[in-house]
C-alpha cells in the first residue's frame, strides 16, 4: 500500500505554479525514490514507478561522464514515456565529484531539458555538483545555469549552513537532521530565513528516523518531495508499516 506523506504547507512555486500539489491524498509521490546509479537505473525506474514515486534520485560520477550522459538521456526519455505527460522530477547527486568543465556539461544538459516545453520531466536540481572547498565556484554556476543547485556535503552542520547562507547561498539546502545539530537551533535558523530545504535521510536508527521525519514535517517549507523514499529503510519484520505507524504519531 502507498506510504502517507507528510503534510504540505503551500506549495514551492516554479513560475507561479506548484511544482506538488498540497491538497487531496498524500501518497509515496511525496518521497523520492532511489535509483541505482548506470544503466540499472533505467529497469529500477519502472519498479518505482510502479510503487507510486515520481521524484527520483540518481548518483552521477561513477562511470565516465559521455557514458553518464547516455543513460541520463534514456532515464529521462523512459520517464516521459512512463508519466505520458504526467509530471516527474529526477534529483542528479554528484557527491561532490565533479570538476568545473564536468558540472558546466551536466548543468548545461539539465537546462536543454528545461527549455523543451513539452516534456514532462524537470531535472529538479543538480547536487553537490564540486567538493566542499569549490563554494564560490557553485555559487558562481548557480547565477548562470537555470538548473538549480542543491548543497548537501557543504552543509552537514547546521554551522556550515549558517556560513553558506552568510555567503550568499539561496540555493537548496540538503539538511539531514540526525547528523545537523541541536533541532532547537536548526528550528530557529529554518523559520527566521525561509530557505529553500530538503530533507534528508542518513539511514539512521528508527528513533532517529522518527525525530527526523517530526522535524522535517515541522519545517517542511515548500513541499519539496523528502529524501526519504527508500526501502532499505525497513527491517523484515517492519517493513511495511512503521512509516504508517509513525504518521499517526505526528
Amino acid at each position: 500500500s502507498p506510504l502517507p506523506a507528510p503534510p504540505c504547507q503551500g506549495g514551492e512555486q516554479d513560475n507561479g505554479n506548484l511544482i506538488y500539489p498540497c491538497e487531496g491524498e498524500k501518497t509515496v509521490s511525496q518521497y523520492s525514490g532511489l535509483l541505482p546509479a548506470g544503466e540499472t537505473a533505467l529497469s529500477a525506474l519502472q519498479v518505482l514507478w510502479e510503487q507510486g514515486f515520481r521524484t527520483f534520485k540518481w548518483k552521477i560520477d561513477v562511470a565516465a561522464i559521455e557514458e553518464e550522459l547516455n543513460v541520463f538521456r534514456q532515464l529521462i526519455e523512459a520517464m516521459h514515456d512512463l508519466g505520458d505527460k504526467e509530471k516527474a522530477f529526477l534529483r542528479l547527486d554528484a557527491n561532490g565529484g565533479l570538476n568545473y568543465s564536468q558540472a558546466e556539461t551536466w548543468l548545461q544538459t539539465c537546462d536543454n531539458v528545461l527549455e523543451i516545453p513539452e516534456f514532462s520531466v524537470k531535472i529538479e536540481f543538480l547536487e553537490q555538483p564540486l567538493a566542499v572547498t569549490q563554494f564560490e565556484s557553485m555559487l558562481a554556476l548557480s547565477a548562470v545555469y537555470k538548473t538549480p543547485i542543491a548543497l548537501d556535503e557543504s552543509v552537514a552542520k547546521l554551522d556550515r549552513i549558517q556560513e553558506c547562507y552568510s555567503q550568499g547561498w539561496r540555493g537548496i539546502f540538503v539538511i539531514k537532521p540526525a547528523i545537523c545539530g541541536s533541532p532547537s537551533q536548526l528550528r530557529k535558523f529554518c523559520q527566521t530565513h525561509n530557505i529553500d530545504a530538503v530533507f534528508s535521510s542518513v539511514f539512521e536508527t528508527q528513533i532517529g528516523r522518527q525525530a527526523a521525519l517530526n522535524l522535517a514535517t515541522e519545517l517542511f517549507p515548500n513541499c519539496r518531495a523528502l529524501g526519504f523514499g527508500t526501502n532499505d529503510w525497513f527491517d523484515d519484520n517492519n517493513r511495511e508499516t512503521w512509516l504508517q505507524h509513525l504518521w499517526q504519531q505526528i
